[in-house]
């Protein structure tokens, strides 16, 4: 397809605009959170804050739902098993997304790696839970789905400890 001369000078002001925009751009370097102190140790904030939410899901979870379940320590194990496999599972995704910052090109093999090495211990958990049949599969189910709660609390989360920190 022929293109007529205005559809040339129009693609050729594009050119020219970008080029202009490119020296405007700015880089911004990103400054870390400040880390949480917890049990004596530094912790990313956001890290503190994901894992306060899982548990604090585990809590909500064990107060509502253990009323009308006949087994109640079958799932009371079987949902804080799986929230510490939640528990886990975010903190390998931290640590793994702080080593992918400084591999260049290798970072998306490992990151694929990663994944499915998180992903195959929560299927082993899943499957260890369904095959012995005395912690009930879905108790073990909602307490790794706590991980999405952890994640959808954390802002909310963010705002309540940030407020607390406020000096009068």
């Amino acid at each position: 397809m022929l293109q007529n001369d205005d559809e040339l000078e129009k693609d050729d002001d594009i050119d020219d605009n970008i080029e202009e925009d490119d020296e405007e751009i700015h880089i911004v370097p990103v400054i870390p959170e400040e880390p949480v102190v917890f049990f004596g140790k530094e912790i990313n904030a956001v890290l503190f804050e994901m894992m306060a939410g899982i548990i604090l899901f585990g809590l909500i979870c064990q107060v509502t739902v253990t009323w009308f379940i006949g087994d109640k320590l079958g799932f009371s194990l079987g949902l804080w098993v799986g929230i510490l496999v939640a528990i886990g599972y975010s903190i390998h995704l931290w640590w793994s997304s702080g080593q992918y910052l400084y591999m260049g090109i290798y970072a998306a093999r490992v990151a694929i790696r990663h994944m499915l090495f998180r992903y195959m211990v929560v299927a082993l958990v899943l499957s260890g839970a369904a095959k012995i049949g005395k912690i009930p599969f879905l108790a073990v189910a909602l307490g790794v789905v706590s991980i999405k709660a952890g994640a959808f609390a954390q802002p909310l989360l963010r705002k309540i400890i940030k407020r607390g920190n406020v000096d009068g």
